[in-house]
This record gives C-alpha cells, structure tokens and sequence, in this order.
C-alpha cells in the first residue's frame, strides 16, 4: 500500500510547494509525511567487498532501522565462473550489467584456460565499457543467443531484491511499503578506445559538478542520467522492475560516500565551513575537499596500492592545491581535480575519515574523526543516498 504524503523541493533552506524548480538533478525532493505516517525508504550501496543495505524509517531512530552488510555480487559470481572453470565448460553471459572486479579477473582465467565465454552486447559491459576491449578480451559480444551453444548460461544480477523481500516479510516489513529508492554502485562510464576508463570517469564527474558543485546533483534518475553509463542505467532498471516507489534514484559511490559522511551531526554541522572528507573503501579510498557545501576537490586511489604514511604528506599537498594528476603517486589512481582554489590542510573545520578500512589512516599523521551515519560508519554510502533524495524525519 502506497504511503500517502505531500511532496515538496528543497531550495537552500526553504521549502518550495507545487513543483516549483529547485537546484541539484532532483530538485532536492523532500518528503514530509501526512497524518504521522512513516516514510519508508530503500538505500543499497555495492562496493568492490560489501553490499550495504538499509532499510530507512522515518518513523525510527536511524540506530533502529533495518540494515545489512553482504558480500558484493562480484566475487560471488567470481566464485560462480571459477567452478564453471574447473568443469571445462563454455560460459554465456546474460542479464543486468554488474560490477567487474573479481568477475572480469575470474572471466580472465576462464578465457586463459582455453574456453570459449560469449555474451550478451548489454551484458559485456560488466567486463569494460568498451566493448572493443571486450572482444580483445577473447569474449564473443552476440546480439542473439549463439546456436548449438552447451554450456553454462550464467544470468547476472547485482540487485535483486526477492531474497531481501523474503527476509523483510519474516520480520513484518515489505519492499511493497517503500516510497523511495536509492542504488549506488560504481560506473566509469563509457570510454573510447585508447582512453582510460579510470581518467574518464574522473573526467565525467568533474564536468557534471562543474554545472553544480553540489554533490548531492549527481543523484540521477531515469530521466536525468547523461547516456553512456551502462551499469546506473542498468541499476535503475532493475530497480523499477521490482519496486512501485515514485523516486528512483542512483548515484556513484563516492558522492553517495561524501553525502554520507555529511548525515554524522558532527560532520554535517560543520558543512558550512571546510571539510576533508575520506572514504577508505575496500577497492577504492576517495579524498574530498567540501567548501561549504560544494566540491572543492576530489581524488580517488586504489585502497591496495596506498602506502598510508605517504598519503597523509599527499594529501596535505591535495588541500593546498599543489598535487598533480600527473604525479607519480598518482600513476596508480585513478586521478584527481580541483574545482576551485582548495583551503589547505591548516584551515580545515574537520577531518573525516569512514570506510571499511579507516584504520588505515591511523598511520597517515592526520588528526582526523571517524563518524558513524545512522550510528553505523558501514551505513555511509545508504545514508547518502537517504540525503540525496531529502528525505527527512
């Protein structure tokens, strides 16, 4: 049953009834509920090691709400092409486009081994988002199912949500009472051949805040997302498939991080002044300089290839304008930007630092906070999207 509430957008501070335009790609909706009833909201963040689920009630202390912490799809259909491996058997790609990671290097292994892998011209994309590397891979992008195929047809799909609705019916919740979704999943966008996919998905965020430094702007809909992003598109798909919410929206992972970090009190009662934010994620660490409120800066590295005592003196180098994409700390990462003239370290309000592998940073010299969104510091990516879509309690 839809729950019945008035709609409004959020303009600065000010609510603005009927429609009226408001800035961001969403008009920062805010959802106020009629009569005390609650709002129900569905945030799922997949990173490269966890799938974070939180089930948001605005009837409830977040502490309270409904959230899990999974193992991400990708190792587990690694896992999956792994046993197909060892059985010597030809693989199909079919279904939703979803993460790469531990998959492609598991597909990687399979085409090594002399099999034969085809997939679906959508589907290939989970390995690259140029599907001439993909065929350089080895693999057979088809249009139509192959014939006299016998091997293991392996159907992709990093959201469904029927084991979650099961779960939620145990406990007498519904997916059938949210009113609003969120996904956020990692998308480095589609790429000419020859370029980096990892420059140009730095390349493609920095052009979408230049028109508005507000990260929560980067939540997309169906109909706002720009083309050429295979794995959001394929996201919100998929959501809409499963789910008669009105708002669907999904996001990159590390503005859904950066919201995130905003929901802590501490952090976002400072989102007036200057902030460095940091996510330590298990596939990716992301630094993010907010002045109030707009990205200032932004840089992104793999997690496994930082030495964390180094990237602390980075970092003070990142605040006052002075670190380089072209640096040689850099060559590893997937790239950094400014937007404008950053603060510097010394006049940073605060320092925080969130994601499975925060400890890390315990050895960067860095006087730093480590907030907990919704009481839980795994809740960061959700609680982003619950910001991004204005929900408020």
């Amino acid at each position: 049953m839809q729950v019945p509430r008035l709609q409004f957008r959020l303009r600065g501070s000010v609510l603005l009834e009927n429609g009226e335009a408001g800035a961001g790609a969403l008009g920062r909706l805010c959802w106020i509920t009629r009569g005390g009833n609650a709002v129900k909201v569905l945030s799922i963040d997949i990173g490269a090691g966890t799938r974070d689920i939180l089930l948001y009630d605005t009837s409830r202390r977040p502490e309270n709400c409904i959230k899990l912490v999974l193992p991400s799809p990708s190792p587990l259909y690694a896992a999956r092409v792994g046993e197909e491996t060892a059985r010597q058997r030809q693989l199909y790609l079919k279904g939703c486009v979803i993460g790469g990671g531990p998959f492609t290097r598991a597909i990687k292994r399979h085409l090594e081994a002399g099999l034969k892998v085809y997939a679906q011209r959508r589907t290939a994309y989970c390995l690259r988002n140029n599907l001439e590397d993909v065929a350089g891979m080895g693999v057979e992008v088809v249009d139509t199912d192959p014939e006299d195929f016998d091997g293991t047809v392996l159907h992709l799909d990093e959201l469904d949500l029927s084991p979650l609705e099961s779960l939620l019916l145990s406990v007498g919740e519904s997916l059938e009472e949210v009113a609003a979704a969120g996904v956020a999943v990692q998308d480095h966008g589609v790429y000419e051949t020859g370029q980096s996919n990892r420059k140009t998905r730095l390349a493609r965020m920095r052009r979408a805040l230049e028109s508005d430094p507000d990260p929560a702007s980067l939540a997309y809909t169906s109909e706002t997302l720009p083309p050429g992003f295979p794995r959001m598109s394929s996201a919100l798909e998929r959501m809409a498939q499963q789910l008669s919410c009105e708002k669907l929206v999904v996001m990159d992972t590390a503005l859904a991080a950066v919201l995130g970090c905003l929901a802590d009190p501490k952090v976002g009662g400072l989102a007036g002044g200057n902030l460095l934010l940091i996510n330590a994620g298990n596939g990716h660490t992301l630094a993010c300089i907010l002045s109030r409120g707009r990205v200032a800066g932004m840089l992104e590295h793999h997690t496994a290839r930082l030495d964390f005592r180094s990237f602390g003196s980075y970092l003070e180098l990142f605040c006052a304008g002075r670190a380089k994409d072209s640096d040689p700390f850099m060559r590893d990462g997937h790239g950094l930007f400014y937007m404008e003239e950053p603060p510097g370290l010394e006049r940073m309000d605060l320092v925080a630092v969130t994601g499975p592998n925060r400890e890390l940073l315990l050895d960067s010299g860095l006087d730093f906070y480590f907030p907990a969104p919704g009481g839980d510091m795994m809740m960061t990516g959700p609680m982003g999207l619950v910001r991004a879509l204005g929900i408020t309690q």
